[in-house]
Formats: structure tokens, C-alpha cells, sequence
């Protein structure tokens, strides 16, 4: 217990510094104990941080000047500082490396990839990480599957040029020969153009068709639904993360967020507001449209396959924030997959 209290008192001080010299930076003005508990959220008593700058004094890290009561750093203090910096930054490096070590790990496993995503969005930033997966409709058609799996059942399987599978089961019957024809016939019309405008085309298409019969054209209009009802997937990693967050004083935005991830489609409707705006969109309490999330904020960008967006990420947590270093995370992963998506294609 004696070493976990050492470990949290060498990492108050640390932050204690570090809050000092931000803050004499920006204002060139000796920085008091009430400057650091208004300005920087230190969850502190005044006299607990006037502790802790005083042995940060007695350390050799800060001074103060004799007609005043803040403090300033000296140069040791300016020194651990710019080293802690350096440290983040290789620790950004490390983290990015790792982040490229896992996508090619799961090369052309879209599924396992924006998993993985939202696993590495909560990780790092601890709170709650989301990617929606590649809009089925926009994404364009690479192959489609046939398969009889039942006497009554036909199994479509559907590959996008992005990597996505779907499946969908339709009632149907066909005889092998016929199905293999019709699966023929699907895919050297529909190769190559978005889900959407397949969902138009695949009627018109089949009346070309030599096998005209009754049967047919209603299996079509069956796989013409099944791709018009293809829902889009989402991946959510660490909701249990915001239950360990001090500033809630009630479970409601707990409940909120695990309701989200067993009812989806809810979540789809609000995260997809965002697909078309550009760069980083943040949303704070209230600005949220949704009365669950008010005390909540939300970090959203798109991510492209090319020059098109495909998908939306982000990150779900509290108000209070580090709201530089957050959008700075997603900001970084999102170009990490724009990264995989153009060494896939």
C-alpha cells in the first residue's frame, strides 16, 4: 500500500510542476496554489498543493520570488519538464508503432481491424471508443456469394470493395445449375457499383435475363431487399471505463452508454449526424441532441477509404477533459486507417 501511495504522490507532484510551468509560460506570472485549483482541476485541498509545491521548492524544481507567494520554475524545474515532454513523445511514437504492428497483423480483416480500432481509442484514452464500420450503401460491390443452405433458405453473401462481408438469408429454392447461373449473372452486372445502386439496377437488370420465369424475378426482388436492408455495424470498447469517473454523481450517463451499445441503431442515428461535416466535431453536454448525453462530451471525425468518407470514430467521456490531447487521438487514429484503407486498395 506504502508503494502505491509513493507512486501516487511522485505523479501528483509531477503534475503539480508541470501545472505551474504551463501556466508561468502563458502568463510569465508567479503561479499560487488557487491559480492551479481553478485553472487546472487539481481535486485538492489549497493547503494539500501548497504541500506539494513547497517540497517541489525544497526539491529544487520551483523557486519564488521574495516578494511574492507564487511560484516560478528554476532551471532544473524547466529541465524535468522538457524531458517529460520528450518522454511523451516517445511514448506517442512507441504507441503509434504498436497501433501499425496491430492493423497489418489483421491486414484484410476489416471486421478485426475497426475492433481493434475502438479497443485502441478507449485504451488510450481511457474513456469510451466507437467506430462506426464503412457505410454498406456507398461501398462498392467486389463479389457476391449463392448458397442453397437449406431447402428453403438462400444464403447471400455480399463482399465489399472495402472489405465488409454481409450476409443476409432470403426464402428461396433454386437447383444448383440455376443458382450458379443467377450468381453468374449478379455478379458481372452489379461488380463494381455501390450497394445503393444495386439495390435500383438488380430489377431492371434480371428482366434482361433469359430465365424470366415468375420464380426468379421474386428471388431477385428477396436479394434486391436483403441489400436495401443492410444495416451498418458499430464498435464500441470501454463503456465500462466512464463508471470509474469522479464526476458523476448519479449512473445515468453509465446506463446511457451501455443502452447505446446493446441498442445500436439509436447510437448509429446520432454518430451519423457527423459522417458528412469535416475535420474533428466535438460536442459538449448540451450540445449533444440526445438529453442523456448532457453530461457528456463527444469527439468525432470521419475516416476515408481515398478521398471519401466511410465511416465515423470517436470517443465518449466526460466534460471535463483533455480536450487537446483527445482530439489530437482521434485525429491520429483516423489517419492511421486512412492509411489501411489506401495500402488495402
Amino acid at each position: 500500500m506504502r508503494h502505491i501511495a509513493l507512486e501516487v504522490f511522485k505523479e501528483r507532484k509531477a503534475k503539480i510542476l508541470s501545472a505551474v510551468i504551463h501556466h508561468y509560460i502563458k502568463t510569465g506570472k508567479p503561479v499560487g496554489s488557487n491559480v492551479l485549483i481553478k485553472e487546472y482541476n487539481f481535486l485538492l485541498s489549497p493547503s494539500a498543493v501548497r504541500s506539494l509545491m513547497a517540497e517541489l521548492e525544497e526539491d529544487g524544481y520551483l523557486t519564488h520570488p521574495y516578494t511574492s507567494a507564487g511560484r516560478i520554475p528554476t532551471d532544473k524545474g524547466y529541465r524535468s519538464y522538457v524531458d517529460n515532454l520528450a518522454k511523451l513523445q516517445t511514448c506517442a511514437i512507441e504507441e503509434e508503432e504498436k497501433i501499425r504492428r496491430e492493423y497489418e497483423q489483421k491486414h484484410n480483416e476489416i471486421e478485426k481491424i475497426l475492433s481493434e480500432t475502438s479497443r485502441i481509442l478507449s485504451g488510450l484514452s481511457q474513456y469510451t471508443g466507437f467506430v462506426v464500420a464503412p457505410k454498406a450503401q456507398y461501398d462498392k460491390i467486389k463479389n457476391i456469394e449463392l448458397v442453397q443452405i437449406s431447402k428453403e433458405e438462400l444464403l447471400v453473401i455480399l463482399l465489399t470493395q472495402s472489405g465488409m462481408v454481409k450476409h443476409k438469408k432470403v426464402e428461396a429454392s433454386l437447383a444448383y445449375e440455376r443458382l450458379n447461373k443467377l450468381k453468374i449473372f449478379l455478379n458481372e452486372k452489379l461488380r463494381g457499383i455501390s450497394v445503393a445502386q444495386a439495390n435500383k439496377k438488380i430489377i431492371s437488370e434480371i428482366r434482361d435475363y433469359r430465365e424470366t420465369e415468375t420464380e426468379i424475378l421474386k428471388i431477385v426482388e428477396k436479394i434486391s431487399d436483403a441489400f436495401y436492408n443492410i444495416q451498418d455495424d458499430i464498435y464500441i470498447d470501454g463503456t465500462s471505463n466512464v463508471i470509474a469517473i469522479p464526476d458523476f454523481n448519479d449512473f445515468e450517463p453509465v446506463k446511457l452508454l451501455i443502452k447505446f451499445n446493446e441498442d445500436k441503431e439509436k447510437f448509429m442515428e446520432i454518430i451519423n449526424k457527423d459522417f458528412n461535416s469535416r475535420g474533428i466535431n466535438v460536442k459538449i453536454g448540451s450540445e449533444n441532441t440526445l438529453d442523456g448525453l448532457k453530461d457528456l462530451s463527444m469527439i468525432t471525425t470521419v475516416y476515408k477509404n481515398g478521398d471519401r468518407a466511410v465511416g465515423v470514430l470517436g470517443i465518449i467521456g466526460p466534460k471535463r477533459m483533455e480536450y487537446e490531447k483527445m482530439i489530437s487521438l482521434v485525429n491520429r487514429i483516423s489517419e492511421m486507417l486512412n492509411m489501411f484503407f489506401k495500402e488495402m486498395g
